[in-house]
């Protein structure tokens, strides 16, 4: 019985210290001032400032949002494809030594430290910039650049998620889609990828998640291309006060992630993944 009471406190603790300081930050949101210690009255400024572009960092919100979204999609729909095919590609290897050495290789840019990643890909992208004379400056430049660097770190986890998926499939309903006439290549789309899609799904939102969130690599290979966390650190600089839109804005952003772990494990939405 103490047993009990020391574990469920330990966990209520754990989860206080988690969610206090989100809740801190939505709570303070809906007043006026810049500060997390002084109540101003509640208000809708902060949100109606922010949709109607009145705020002060209006501008360079809506930039950094763009940005931030525009680099998220296309970082998760290329992490997907390369981890999808990384792991289709490993579970077909039947060596072990092989198999592990590969398994290794994709762990080590998940291990290893995200500056020492960051630096990596900047010492590439000047090496490709200097022998293909690319300037880099333009916007469009700018935003690959920033896709394949996230990319390069947001695979692995992909591969990670969808693998797992792959080795409790049955391999025996794929011999049989060939056996009825499937080329190898639409069994795969027939058949491979709707059984491991939920793993996909979720190796493509890990991806989405790691990419709007990432600052490293983001402020290492970039300097004239803001994103949310860029922003933010450019934003909260010395001893200045977050901006109360920056509060608006991360409260937004959490209520979205919130309502869709929410349908995501609701009691329709276990029952569709245990149909799957």
């Amino acid at each position: 019985m103490v047993r009990k009471i020391v574990v469920r406190l330990f966990i209520a603790i754990i989860l206080i210290l988690l969610y206090l300081p989100i809740v801190w930050m939505i709570v303070f949101s809906f007043t006026d001032t810049p500060s997390f210690s002084n109540w101003n009255g509640f208000t809708l400024k902060n949100y109606i400032d922010l949709f109607t572009g009145q705020s002060s960092n209006a501008s360079r919100i809506q930039e950094a949002v763009v940005n931030t979204l525009f680099v998220g999609f296309f970082t998760s729909l290329l992490s997907t494809i390369l981890g999808t095919l990384g792991a289709i590609g490993l579970h077909a290897i039947h060596n072990k030594r092989i198999k592990a050495a590969y398994s290794t290789a994709n762990q080590i840019p998940m291990i290893n430290s995200e500056i020492v990643t960051a630096i990596s890909l900047a010492l590439l992208f000047n090496i490709i910039a200097s022998t293909f004379q690319i300037s880099g400056g333009t916007w469009t430049e700018t935003a690959i650049k920033l896709i394949l660097a996230h990319t390069t770190f947001c695979t692995p986890y992909v591969l990670l998620n969808v693998l797992p998926r792959l080795q409790k499939s049955d391999n025996k309903i794929y011999e049989a889609a060939l056996d009825l006439g499937c080329t190898p290549s639409k069994a795969m789309f027939k058949v491979v990828i709707p059984d491991i899609m939920p793993g996909i799904i979720v190796g493509a939102l890990l991806a989405f998640t790691l990419s709007i969130d990432d600052f490293v690599i983001t402020k290492v290979n970039v300097t004239s291309f803001e994103t949310l966390s860029t922003l933010l650190y450019g934003l909260k600089s010395g001893k200045h006060p977050l901006p109360a839109d920056i509060k608006a804005l991360f409260s937004i952003i959490f209520f979205i992630v919130f309502a869709g772990i929410m349908i995501l494990y609701s009691p329709k939405g276990k029952a569709k993944e245990a149909k799957k």
